[in-house]
């Protein structure tokens, strides 16, 4: 068995060593998903993790390349996954990864201490060099699937608030609610345009109800951009009715300069439903 082969086996049958070593320093480290954890399921998680993090590493120092590779793939995507899913921030993990760094290169020390008569000067500098390099790598390939995976959350995120901040409500056949809550951004505003007409279109609506009463500021920006939804939504054939203008916003649509006269308006949304109930 070659010497490397030999540091490989002598790792991986001191993985569980390894292990605790880890979690004693852990307790000192910044972030509460490593250092104050008192859950048993995510220490069993941490466990199992940080010896598929020392098996992974120990393939380094075989010869055949591939096998690290393999591993690498298998550990950045369960680590990384397993890091959005506890939402633990990527700097409190590059923490704990360079204390893994430090216990397992100790353990190659104390192999190189106990066979000082066959592993050469050359050998720990190869090891030096291979492990370091390994170790890059691995943090590489974690930072890079923690930011694709962390990216798709965000997005799924968005849309959701999306969705949320733009609920076209079914009544009856062809006729629907757009309530309106709260401030609206630029990104919120582009939003109403892109969302709002191919949900009606979807749901076969005619008739839309928009309700701004839960609107308190309308500047030039929000005003714009619910003009541009009516006439988009006019194209569709879609009839728009607005309620719960109130007195501050619709005095400042007329000194924008927005006129509502062309839009049915009516104070309260039950005022412009029962208007058409009994049209």
């Amino acid at each position: 068995m070659s010497i490397n082969h030999q540091l490989y086996e002598y790792i991986i049958s001191h993985s569980r060593t390894i292990t605790e070593e880890w979690f004693r320093e852990k307790r000192n480290f910044s972030g509460p998903f490593y250092s104050n954890s008192q859950n048993p399921e995510i220490n069993q998680v941490l466990r199992e993790q940080h010896a598929l993090t020392i098996k992974t590493i120990a393939h380094t120092f075989l010869e055949e390349r591939s096998l690290f590779n393999g591993q690498l793939i298998i550990w950045a995507e369960s680590v990384a996954q397993s890091r959005i899913d506890h939402k633990a921030p990527i700097h409190h993990v590059l923490e704990a990864l360079s204390k893994t760094r430090e216990v397992i290169w100790k353990y190659v020390e104390q192999f190189s201490n106990l066979h000082t008569e066959s592993v050469t000067l050359r050998d720990i500098l190869n090891w030096s060099s291979l492990y370091n390099a390994s170790f890059d790598q691995l943090i590489h390939h974690f930072t890079k699937r923690y930011y694709v995976l962390s990216t798709h959350q965000l997005a799924a995120q968005q849309l959701l608030i999306t969705e949320l901040s733009t609920p076209v409500i079914p009544l009856v056949d062809g006729i629907a609610v757009l309530p309106i809550v709260g401030d609206i951004d630029a990104y919120r505003a582009k939003s109403f345009l892109e969302v709002v007409p191919q949900k009606c279109s979807d749901m076969e609506i005619n008739k839309l109800f928009i309700d701004v009463s839960g609107v308190s500021i309308m500047d030039t920006r929000v005003a714009n951009e619910m003009f541009k939804l009516i006439q988009i939504l006019s194209l569709l054939g879609i009839e728009t009715y607005i309620s719960g203008i109130s007195p501050e916003v619709a005095q400042t649509s007329i000194q924008l300069g927005y006129d509502w006269s062309h839009v049915p308006t009516y104070s309260t949304l039950k005022q412009a439903l029962a208007k058409i109930r009994h049209s």
